[in-house]
């Protein structure tokens, strides 16, 4: 049926036959006086070839006779001249070519030699490497037109002229070439004749092209109006037949509605029964009975190759943010959008099923290959780059793939299970992607698992050191404070870096406590410094998101502050970009610390996404620069180091150098203006008895 929506936009015929016809009559002007132009030059030269021909006759009969014993000199340019340079020779030339348009006259032996020249300078020369006089010397006369600012005639200077140069040979009786005569004439006025008549040709073109162009234009929109016209016309008809169409459909509808009626109702309502038994309320996608149902049928088939059927686990990103900021309601309306996007995308042998919550599953069959697998997650993540329309509000959202093969399990619950894996290593890895399962995952996960185990046992038995770090002035290398790093010596598996138990304390929620135990133990190691006299100026402690989040966060700080009575300013908290975007309202959870005395620090700042703008808010004292781009003083990121020293001066801020190892980073960074510096080059994170060793009598004295 026609639909008015299927038509594009109207094509506009005037405008662009306007410009196609005025660019090609343009080009065709140009061609047609470029080739008026050029005809003109081959004829001028053609005609002045002919002219020089004749007055070469005329040289040959009234004086050759006399330039002839000249020939045998050209070995001799000394003898050649002092004999051609005689004022009898060129008198006779001047009163022969006197009231003609030459100009100048230059007579050349067969090797090149100027045997004789109106200018007689130019006697001797050798001009044997000359195209026009080679030519001449083979029998071809040459001619060349060219524009002079100033040139030598017999009698006086010409200047701003249009000289033609014409070679021509000189025959002996026997009709030998014995010689090559240079004519040089005026063509100036010739020239200028041929430029006024291009001139009017060029406007009489460019009037003929214009009435042409007008012609067509008059002609092309009258044209245009009757298609316009017409194309109305059709489309009124369209739309009537379209009513037509409508309306007789309706009546057959109806027809058949009422013939089926009692046949449909009893099928659909056994439809719902099944519906219901296998489908997910609100979406409408299979649930997990209906899954199980289908790959327990898929894994049946016999000679089931073992890539040809996948299972793709995906999990929305942070779905959690949307029911705790917009409501369950919305969070519904989200999911029945995510279900139809992804519904759209299925073939019709594969399934998508949703097993709960912000869980959707899909399985493929008749893979050619896990490459096919591939692009069909990477075309489901795609569908959410787009937002979601919901309630007035666009949506933002993103998902996780975890996929696995027939390869990889015997049964429906080890293909779900290593599915499953796969998306949350696809969610470590950074969200918004997909990842195959590797058996390697599993032993990950229960390493991950082992790991979080002994770290709750650690955290119970006291099994977390803290080290220090040492920050010193860029200027003097004299302490003015300290890092306090976490430290993990395992009884079994002996030392295990932060970057690997940070992470798990991250995600399983150890990091509540382990971020405590940490401050409770630095706390109590500036006391107990303070006491021995080894006075530290401050000592950075880092901060967790889920640490900032917590209620009874500041009454605890409070509290260990007062416990061991110490000054606030003495303690630093470093919160990383990352995690003040992360953070609900962290300005004022900030602004809370910084009014008990507090110091506060960026770490890691320029790693982050976070606003400068919100920044110049926060009520921080220090900048630190991460360790990455100290790295790249002098290998190409200075100007960075260099930007964010001047936005902390610009924001009044302490700036801080971390990950320093060489000692042109710390000069450089010295007459940049960095006032502390941290790293290996002034000593690794120690003990606490081993740095206050190292540091006492580098440190301000107790007071």
């Amino acid at each position: 049926m026609h639909s008015p929506h299927l038509h594009g936009r109207p094509f506009r015929l005037v405008p662009y036959f306007f410009l196609l016809s005025l660019l090609l009559m343009a080009g065709a002007t140009a061609l047609m006086a470029s080739a008026l132009r050029h005809y003109s030059g081959e004829q001028l030269l053609k005609l002045e070839k002919s002219r020089a021909a004749s007055l070469v006759q005329i040289f040959e009969n009234s004086l050759w006779a006399d330039f002839r014993p000249l020939l045998p000199l050209a070995r001799d340019p000394r003898k050649l001249r002092r004999i051609a340079g005689q004022p009898r020779l060129r008198e006779a030339v001047i009163r022969l070519m006197r009231d003609t348009d030459v100009i100048r006259v230059k007579m050349y032996a067969l090797n090149g030699v100027t045997l004789f020249s109106t200018d007689a300078n130019q006697i001797g020369e050798d001009e044997s490497d000359d195209e026009g006089f080679r030519s001449a010397a083979a029998g071809a006369p040459a001619s060349e037109l060219a524009h002079n600012n100033s040139i030598d005639a017999f009698e006086r200077k010409l200047t701003d002229r249009d000289i033609i140069s014409t070679y021509v040979p000189v025959h002996d009786p026997a009709g030998k070439i014995e010689g090559v005569l240079e004519i040089y004439l005026d063509a100036t006025p010739f020239v200028a004749d041929s430029e006024r008549e291009m001139r009017w040709v060029t406007l009489a073109i460019c009037g003929l092209m214009a009435v042409l162009f007008l012609t067509q234009m008059l002609v092309v929109r009258l044209a245009g109006r009757i298609i316009d016209r017409q194309g109305a016309a059709l489309s009124a008809a369209n739309r009537e037949l379209d009513q037509r169409v409508d309306e007789r459909t309706r009546e057959l509808a109806d027809a058949n509605a009422k013939l089926e009626g009692e046949i449909q109702e009893r099928r659909r309502a056994e439809e719902r029964l099944d519906h219901l038994a296998h489908h997910d309320p609100l979406t409408g996608l299979p649930n997990r009975l209906r899954f199980q149902q289908r790959l327990d049928a898929a894994l049946a088939k016999p000679d089931l190759p073992p890539d040809s059927l996948a299972l793709l686990f995906i999990d929305l990103d942070r779905f959690k943010d949307v029911n705790d900021t917009l409501g369950h309601h919305t969070g519904d309306l989200l999911l029945v959008s995510v279900a139809q996007r992804l519904a759209r995308q299925m073939r019709a042998e594969d399934m998508l099923a949703r097993l709960g919550g912000d869980e959707f599953i899909c399985v493929l069959e008749r893979l050619e290959s896990k490459d096919r697998a591939a692009e069909v997650a990477a075309k489901l993540l795609s569908l959410f780059q787009q937002p979601f329309a919901i309630g007035g509000n666009d949506l933002h959202l993103s998902a996780s793939i975890g996929i696995s093969f027939a390869s990889d399990g015997a049964d429906v619950d080890a293909l779900l299970r290593h599915a499953d894996i796969a998306m949350y290593r696809a969610k470590s890895a950074g969200r918004n992607r997909f990842q195959f399962y590797t058996p390697q995952m599993s032993a990950e996960a229960e390493e991950r698992v082992d790991l979080e185990r002994r770290l709750r046992l650690a955290l119970e038995n006291d099994g977390i050191e803290v080290h220090f770090q040492a920050k010193v002035d860029a200027a003097s290398g004299r302490l003015v404070g300290a890092e306090a790093l976490a430290r993990w010596n395992d009884p079994e598996r002996g030392m295990i870096p932060p970057s690997r138990f940070i992470p798990a304390a991250e995600e399983s929620g150890l990091i509540i406590p382990l971020g405590e135990r940490v401050l409770e133990k630095c706390c109590g190691q500036l006391a107990q410094w303070r006491h021995e006299g080894f006075a530290l100026p401050s000592l950075a402690v880092n901060l967790s998101v889920k640490q900032l989040e917590r209620d009874d966060f500041l009454p605890r700080i409070a509290a260990l502050l007062e416990r061991w009575e110490l000054p606030p300013e003495q303690l630093e908290l470093e919160i990383t970009e990352s995690v003040i975007m992360q953070a609900d309202d962290a300005a004022a959870a900030l602004s809370a610390l910084r009014r008990l005395g507090i110091r506060l620090a960026i770490d890691d700042f320029g790693t982050g996404y976070s606003s400068l703008a919100y920044l110049a808010k926060l009520p921080v004292q220090v900048l630190k620069i991460d360790r990455s781009f100290v790295l790249g003083i002098g290998r190409g990121g200075d100007a960075i180091v260099s930007t964010i020293l001047s936005l902390a001066a610009s924001l009044g801020l302490e700036a801080v150098a971390e990950g320093v190892e060489e000692p042109a980073q710390a000069d450089w960074l010295r007459q940049a203006g960095c006032g502390t510096i941290q790293g290996y080059l002034y000593g690794k994170p120690l003990a606490p008895g081993c740095f206050a060793e190292e540091w006492r009598d580098r440190s301000p004295a107790a007071p």
